[in-house]
């Protein structure tokens, strides 16, 4: 689509006056820590901001600290996809019932094995397997990794798209012949990945039209645009226009665009480009991030500077760090500054084995004065 992706990065911080107007990223090694001569400066008007790698489960670990039972589900037990989480809790609703005494018979193994599944990492990748029979009606799979997603296998109404259901991180297959498909294109506007296209070889063998789904605003691109079509890889394959714009009943939100192209190009088509990659050229002058007047703990307002100085004069407890700003002493509990803090250590060259965390809330029930005096609830009404 013409957006860069920049693994193994970081933003370094979002800078502007009274709203975003850049971005600066970094490389990060195998530890997470900013390679120097790296950092690079983007425009941009807005952010998305994902909080997912860090699990909250303070209270859950407390309670194990203090001999409670308790149970974790969802993205408190681990960060994983929604579908994961769901399933999660379902299973441990089942357990907490069990605990509780509840007759509810035996939690099959199979969940199990289904929600480590849902929260595997992905596995291996495959090259591109394009089918070469230019003719009838061909679905085209551009996904080749093998990740827990199967909702191709359930759009085909004729059962055409087989993933294995007893490991559904298997790349999808089509079973059916090159005119066994109804053009129905159920599997290009459902597929969550944008990973499905249609080569329809019927009218033109020579020239097939291409269904591409399309999630962006459908004013931005109308019939007859000439657009720049992309492999899986971002590659640029030629420039065409487009032959038509339309969604399906099943899918209002997704658009499939038609282009026509040449047949040997069919198959590779995996989107469209929707933004100049000018727009993606990286600034001339690098912006700096985290200067001392940043604020790293809103709680408290203690900025970036005096947390610096302190790490520079020896500081290596955050808890030390605390006493001194009230850094993480706020109503959040150091949700957000305690990792901005571990970020300027390891800014200041401070190895994370040389770091001490901040001490956790111990868990805690509010209980009325009266309890404490001995006094009987029942008697009391």
């Amino acid at each position: 689509m013409g957006v860069p992706i920049h693994t193994s990065h970081t933003i370094l911080s979002a800078n502007g006056h009274d709203n975003v107007e850049s971005v600066s990223i970094a490389a990060v090694d195998e530890n997470f820590v900013p390679i120097p001569g790296s950092e690079q400066s983007f425009e941009c008007d807005a952010i998305l901001i994902a909080v997912g790698p860090d699990p909250v489960s303070e209270f859950y670990q407390k309670a194990v600290d203090f001999k409670m039972k308790a149970f974790v589900a969802g993205d408190a037990e681990e960060i994983a996809e929604a579908s994961a989480a769901i399933f999660s809790g379902k299973i441990k609703g089942l357990e907490i019932a069990q605990a509780m005494g509840k007759e509810i018979g035996e939690i099959p193994a199979a969940w199990y094995r289904t929600g480590a599944i849902l929260k595997s990492r992905p596995g291996n990748v495959f090259i591109e397997d394009l089918p070469n029979l230019a003719e009838g009606v061909v679905p085209i799979f551009h996904c080749s990794q093998e990740i827990p997603c199967d909702p191709c296998s359930s759009l085909c109404p004729h059962g055409l798209i087989i993933v294995d259901k007893k490991d559904i991180r298997s790349v999808p297959t089509f079973v059916g012949n090159n005119y066994c498909c109804e053009v129905c294109e159920k599997c290009v506007a459902g597929c969550p990945g944008l990973a499905i296209t249609l080569v329809d070889y019927r009218a033109n063998p020579e020239k097939p039209i291409v269904s591409i789904p399309y999630e962006f605003s459908s004013e931005m691109i109308t019939r007859d645009d000439r657009v720049t079509i992309l492999d899986t890889e971002g590659n640029s394959l030629c420039d065409t226009e487009v032959f038509d714009i339309h969604s399906i009943k099943t899918s209002d939100r997704t658009m499939i665009i038609q282009v026509e192209t040449d047949k040997e190009m069919a198959p590779h088509i995996a989107g469209i480009r929707i933004q100049s990659p000018r727009i993606t050229q990286p600034m001339f002058q690098y912006v700096n991030h985290v200067t001392d007047d940043t604020i790293v703990c809103r709680c408290e307002h203690v900025s970036a500077g005096e947390i610096r100085a302190l790490i520079r004069e020896g500081y290596k407890d955050i808890n030390e760090i605390k006493t001194v700003t009230r850094a993480c002493m706020g109503a959040c509990g150091a949700k957000t500054c305690a990792s901005l803090i571990r970020r300027i250590f390891r800014e200041e060259g401070i190895p994370n084995d040389k770091i001490i965390d901040p001490s956790k809330r111990p868990i805690f029930i509010e209980v009325s004065l009266g309890l404490l005096a001995g006094e009987n609830s029942e008697e009391s009404k």
